[in-house]
């Protein structure tokens, strides 16, 4: 059985998001082998959210965006007499994706649909044109142990996405990085999760997560038994507790070349974000 918190104290509580008791979407991104599965698996046991399952891939096409740019552009007149502009078309088009998720939310008992897929990072400004109300959580992981954990699922299950070179890991962990800084400005909309301290920390994490979201605190978000109730679709360690022990593993598993290259890349965005 399912038991929330209807309160939270101190700081959480503060930090409530004024979206609270609305249906707005969760986005949740983040370079692949960051994390973001696991903020996926912690987050669909909440009662009252819906994730959907496997990755979407809902808005990394700009092909999705194009269509309906091109559809404005060849029936402008009659849009225009109809008052239908870009920002319509807009809300036209998060209509018609809030249609097709809301009811999956529903049959599961949930009030929100959530997104996970890793590429929803690159395209947060447009999931926030869609989705004014939207939040996003931008799970981050050190970008050495990034490139461990793709180098090891390269070698175990051989997925066609992997690329587990330092030359082409470190300008993506940057460009994932950047694309989520000038949304730090808005943090009722946007809020960074670091792997280390959810591994490290899941409670403080999550009731941290859950507060910005405005949801009440609910403990089975801790509790792989709680997966069974909320099947998750996709690959992930579902039913599995949170460990630590893949903080850290660059320095024993990556060569020398390979920190070097990183850290050339990508230094001043880590030293931004504190890693050593």
């Amino acid at each position: 059985m399912h038991t929330v918190e209807t309160e939270t104290t101190g700081e959480i509580e503060s930090r409530c998001c004024p979206c609270a008791g609305r249906h707005a979407p969760i986005f949740i991104g983040g370079q692949r082998r960051s994390g973001t599965t696991l903020m996926r698996t912690m987050l669909n046991r909440h009662p009252h959210v819906a994730l959907v399952p496997r990755e979407s891939f809902f808005f990394q096409d700009k092909r999705f965006e194009v269509f309906f740019d091109d559809l404005l552009a060849w029936h402008s007149r009659r849009f225009a007499q109809l008052s239908i502009g870009p920002s319509e078309m807009d809300r036209a088009v998060a209509a018609l994706i809030d249609s097709l998720l809301s009811p999956f939310a529903l049959c599961k008992g949930a009030h929100r649909w959530a997104d996970k897929t890793t590429e929803n990072i690159t395209r947060i400004d447009y999931l926030f044109r869609l989705f004014p109300d939207a939040q996003f959580i931008h799970v981050i992981r050190d970008p050495r142990d990034t490139l461990c954990s793709m180098k090891q699922q390269a070698a175990t299950e051989k997925p066609r996405w992997v690329k587990f070179t330092a030359e082409v890991t470190a300008p993506e962990w940057v460009a994932c990085i950047v694309a989520g800084l000038p949304w730090r400005e808005q943090p009722e909309r946007y809020l960074e999760v670091r792997y280390e301290q959810l591994a490290r920390h899941p409670e403080a994490e999550m009731r941290r997560v859950l507060a910005f979201l405005g949801e009440p605190w609910c403990p089975d978000v801790l509790e792989p038994s709680a997966d069974a109730a909320r099947p998750q679709g996709g690959g992930g360690n579902h039913h599995k507790a949170v460990f630590t022990s893949s903080i850290g593993r660059w320095k024993t598993e990556l060569s020398r070349d390979e920190i070097t290259c990183i850290q050339a890349i990508a230094s001043d965005t880590m030293t931004l974000l504190g890693y050593e």
